[in-house]
């Protein structure tokens, strides 16, 4: 049982990060599917309509999970991107127990972090072992804390197409909430322009109005340093 993963958002300076999951189960055309660096915005749009399908169709089970900005500070980026891969895993396997077929079921909410004695008992009852292939070179430690197999491959984004509809799951997924609510709560910003990276316009906007409540302090310290006396994060 092959566990597909990949991210957005690890790098920019608001927000949670997602994890698109995809656990395929029958065969499926993949040819359209490309790394979501690679696509537009329609593009990408359409593609994660045409995985929902795949979804619906019974071809793939999968999964978007997160975790926010508050966590991202607290545990540094490694540990978060464990939590989160961990918590997607948890819903990818209660939904392939048949545990939600809702909508909501399949999308970002608090989840419960899965355990190595979980994967244990859901492995000897399917006589099938679990492995994670994840984008990038870091293992974030999940081998060790689930005693499972962990694949990392770099820049295969295009040639394992199920990594590249991973991605395609966690960008528009996060891109949906910044652009569609939180561009809107909190407009001084201009989240939806810059994608929340640290470009000068967003950077300059820190400075002038100080951190809203979505930002990452952790990620903000070499903007503020010298600025401590201006704005304390």
């Amino acid at each position: 049982m092959k566990l597909y993963i990949d991210e957005a958002g690890r790098w920019p300076l608001a927000w949670p990060m997602h994890i698109g999951i995809v656990l395929p189960l029958k065969n499926f055309s993949k040819n359209e599917f490309k790394d979501s660096k690679k696509l537009n915005e329609k593009q990408r749009e359409e593609l994660f309509s045409h995985i929902e399908n795949l979804q619906k169709d019974g071809k793939i089970i999968f999964a978007i999970w997160s975790v926010t900005n508050t966590e991202i500070d607290k545990l540094g980026m490694t540990k978060a991107l464990n939590l989160a891969i961990k918590r997607g895993i948890g819903r990818i396997i209660l939904l392939f127990k048949g545990g939600g077929q809702r909508p909501e079921d399949f999308y970002c909410k608090k989840g419960i972090p899965i355990s190595k004695k979980e994967i244990e008992k859901l492995q000897n009852e399917n006589n099938k072992e679990i492995e994670l292939i994840i984008d990038g070179n870091n293992k974030f430690w999940l081998d060790k804390d689930l005693g499972i197999k962990v694949e990392t491959v770099i820049k295969w984004d295009d040639k394992i197409k199920e990594i590249s509809m991973a991605s395609i799951l966690a960008k528009v997924s996060r891109d949906r909430i910044m652009e569609n609510e939180m561009d809107k709560k909190y407009p001084k910003y201009n989240f939806k322009k810059h994608k929340w990276y640290g470009t000068k316009q967003h950077r300059d906007a820190i400075l002038k109005y100080g951190p809203c409540k979505i930002h990452r302090k952790l990620f903000l310290r070499k903007i503020m340093w010298n600025n401590w006396n201006i704005i304390k994060i």
